[in-house]
């Protein structure tokens, strides 16, 4: 099977010299398709940082200006690239990649389904895709709704990588004072605040701990300020970008994911593989990952006068029967190598594109394809 995979995207933050997120998903849907034995072409933006990574794993990559939804240019670019690379499917990225990926394939002539993967929190925006994968069921319920046939707004996790020297983190018993960490970029809707808020709470209990965060991002002063402004400066630290996982993860005894706005969550795949106790809130993607109880604890997000109180409990919770958090943080431990591994994931993925080739009607797509 030929597949041409593409990501027209921006960075959100100044930090533009690190693989985040969708990148890192881009780069795994290549390698991990080609280590199937498909023929991959990798599409994106020129000058990207990712594109080493592409042609290391074994994909051919064609870099295009895309300098806005309008550039004929890279369009009859990526069209002269479809009628030489002969696609049997399209998975796209992002909105700019979609409405790339279709007028190309209007041009070319060349019929193929195109699959869109959604990362963030607006999948409409994918509705003209002809299959939309959603990183959880919230959003392909969405699609639904609003009109997606049922077999073709489907779910598909987010999946990482098992290092290959990889051995089970073995935890200590908690630290005195209890350590706890977070990963993820210093945005507002992250909530992190409310960590600090619940560790205020915990010390006016008597219950001190300290607070670690890996990540970079424009919310690192506001945090240091709070931190400051509710005594907490000697027990918080901000660690900047933290690429050693086993480290961090080694010297925290709790991972805290307390996101407002989460579409998946990668990092409590992280905190899974290296057997850490997790608590998170109920945003769309860690309330799909979390089962309250089974394998780590949930919080309500949608109270933030209420969160700072119901963090604080769920930590005592964990404190106060180490046994029970050994037990939740191994149960998730497990199901990370049942549904998370990219082993795991790329079959499944695999499997729905040699569906969507199978169903792949092109009168389907001929009134949609007009349109554009």
């Amino acid at each position: 099977m030929k597949i041409v995979n593409l990501l027209f995207n921006h960075k959100k933050s100044a930090h533009d010299n690190k693989i985040l997120g969708v990148e890192r998903c881009f780069i795994d849907y290549a390698k991990y398709l080609i280590l199937k034995g498909e023929k991959v072409l990798s599409v994106t933006k020129n000058n990207m940082i990712y594109v080493k990574d592409l042609r290391e794993a074994g994909s051919e990559v064609l870099e295009l200006p895309a300098v806005n939804r309008n550039d004929i240019f890279s369009i009859f670019r990526l069209a002269i690239s479809f009628v030489k690379f002969k696609p049997e499917v399209a998975i796209c990225h992002s909105g700019r990649a979609l409405s790339f990926a279709r007028a190309a394939r209007f041009l070319s002539i060349k019929k193929f389904p195109i699959i869109a993967i959604d990362h963030g929190i607006n999948p409409k925006k994918f509705m003209k895709a002809d299959y939309v994968l959603a990183v959880n069921s919230f959003f392909s319920r969405e699609l639904i709704k609003a009109g997606k046939p049922a077999n073709r707004a489907l779910t598909i996790p987010n999946m990482i990588e098992v290092p290959k020297d990889f051995s089970p983190l073995v935890k200590k018993n908690f630290r005195k004072p209890l350590r706890l960490g977070s990963l993820g970029r210093l945005y507002p809707e992250k909530y992190f605040d409310m960590v600090l808020r619940a560790m205020a709470v915990l010390r006016d209990q008597g219950f001190e701990c300290e607070y670690v965060i890996g990540g970079v991002g424009p919310m690192e002063k506001s945090l240091n300020d709070l931190a400051q402004e509710l005594g907490l400066t000697k027990n918080f630290k901000i660690l900047g970008w933290t690429s050693d996982k086993v480290k961090f993860f080694d010297e925290i005894d709790i991972f805290i994911l307390p996101s407002w706005g989460e579409t998946f969550g990668i990092v409590l795949l992280e905190a899974m593989l290296y057997s850490t106790p997790i608590i998170t809130s109920n945003s769309w993607g860690p309330d799909e990952i979390i089962q309250d109880g089974i394998n780590g604890l949930k919080v309500s997000k949608d109270d933030a006068i209420a969160m700072p109180k119901l963090l604080a409990d769920a930590i005592l919770k964990l404190v106060a029967d180490e046994e029970f958090s050994k037990k939740i943080a191994q149960k998730a431990h497990e199901e990370f190598f049942v549904k998370y591994t990219t082993e795991v994931v790329t079959t499944r993925l695999h499997n729905i594109c040699k569906q969507a080739c199978e169903e792949y009607m092109p009168n389907q797509l001929q009134e949609a394809d007009s349109v554009y």
